[in-house]
């Protein structure tokens, strides 16, 4: 076996866009209208939808027949309704069929800003059949869209968009035809986490808990159980809370925004824990007023550091 030519060999499909002199055979008006969102869950990269999509089409092809939702998952647990039970002849001599869909949708989330992140949910619809020489799929971007009660619980709507891609397999899959291009139409709902959850849920406790760190530097620095214990602690809450969002978020191999606002707060709390140390090692040796130096420099410390928090995490977010 030939392991170079294996490993050059571009085995993975794209999506290339179609232009507008797109001439297929057959052109099928195809649109979606969500009912609900359900079961989002990053951990597995799924979410549940309930909707309503429509075909429209001419010609002897039934494009229903061979359709197939290319990201759906669990596909023994879905549910697929024909509306009508045979197509309907529209007024300009086409057909019309609409279908009532529900199941589990594959998602993979891209969670390098969370939790200010925006993500996209998408349904892919193809045709398992035709060629995209024979049949390619219109958006109705007239029809499509969202209801006005239409609700995601724990995120914002910003839009829909639809796109058609053909999508080159690159393989005949063994069979003896030379096209690998089938027409698929994509239905994104855009979706991101409203600021006030960043803000209230996961920013405030850890600022809070910094704030505790740094409060043993108001103490007299001979108090050094309570100064070391301040900031132990917080820097043992800071690790928890850490924990607490990490578990709602799926194995990552990447730092996402809040971890990076995590890791400053734990440098800036170790290095409070390294300081009340080292003050305290001069007490001993250290005359009144020595001793109110150090605690007056200790406070201009505490302003430092918040304000190096606050900058860097206005820095972090920027760049998000």
């Amino acid at each position: 076996m030939n392991i170079n030519v294996l490993a050059n060999k571009p085995l993975q499909g794209a999506l290339l866009p179609v232009d507008s002199s797109n001439t297929a055979t057959h052109q099928v008006k195809i649109g979606i209208y969500p009912i609900a969102i359900y079961q989002l869950d990053m951990g597995s990269n799924t979410f549940y939808a309930d909707l309503y999509l429509w075909l429209r089409w001419k010609g002897d092809i039934d494009p229903v027949a061979s359709l197939e939702f290319k990201n759906m998952v669990e596909k023994w647990n879905k549910q697929y309704e024909r509306i009508n039970p045979n197509p309907k002849i529209m007024a300009d001599g086409s057909k019309y069929q609409i279908l009532k869909v529900e199941g589990r949708f594959y998602q993979p989330f891209n969670l390098t800003d969370y939790p200010l992140d925006q993500q996209k949910l998408t349904i892919q619809v193809e045709d398992a059949l035709y060629s995209a020489e024979e049949l390619s799929f219109v958006i109705d971007q007239e029809n499509s869209g969202l209801g006005s009660n239409f609700v995601i619980p724990g995120w914002s709507l910003t839009g829909w968009s639809g796109q058609v891609f053909h999508h080159d397999y690159r393989t005949n899959f063994g069979e003896d035809k030379a096209s690998s291009l089938y027409s698929t139409a994509h239905f994104n709902i855009h979706v991101e986490r409203p600021t006030s959850y960043f803000f209230w849920r996961l920013l405030l406790p850890i600022f809070i808990v910094l704030c505790v760190a740094l409060s043993a530097l108001i103490l007299s620095p001979r108090s050094i159980d309570a100064r070391t214990g301040l900031a132990g602690g917080a820097l043992l809450t800071a690790i928890f809370l850490q924990i607490g969002y990490s578990d709602a978020l799926p194995e990552l191999t990447y730092l996402v925004l809040i971890d990076k606002i995590y890791l400053l707060a734990y440098i800036l709390i170790v290095l409070t824990l390294v300081r009340t140390i080292l003050v305290f090692q001069k007490c001993n040796q250290a005359t009144e007023q020595s001793m109110e130096s150090l605690l007056q420099m200790d406070k201009r410390l505490i302003a430092l550091q918040l304000l190096v928090f606050v900058l860097g995490t206005a820095v972090l977010v920027w760049v998000h």
